[in-house]
């Protein structure tokens, strides 16, 4: 029987760190808002829309990152390192 690779614990520290890199990358990117002119709010809307997508990218680097290291630390057995 394999022990599970994505597990309940490791979604929850992916979605709380992905917010941090949310919140973060979100006040980076307000710097470089080309629409100072049109405001504050549209200023954090623009950085946040592009905050959101980096933030879609780092999460599912997270979970295939957790994904490969739970494979790689499984026990492999006899047969799998005969094949190799």
């Amino acid at each position: 029987m394999k022990p599970k690779l994505v597990t309940k614990q490791g979604v929850i520290i992916d979605l709380i760190l992905t917010v941090v890199f949310f919140v973060w990358i979100t006040s980076i990117l307000k710097k470089h808002v080309p629409w100072a002119e049109a405001g504050p709010t549209a200023v954090l809307l623009g950085a946040a829309y592009c905050g959101l997508c980096l933030s879609g990218v780092f999460w599912m680097a997270l979970s295939l990152f957790r994904v490969t290291l739970a494979d790689q630390m499984l026990p492999k057995s006899a047969d799998s390192k005969e094949a190799l």
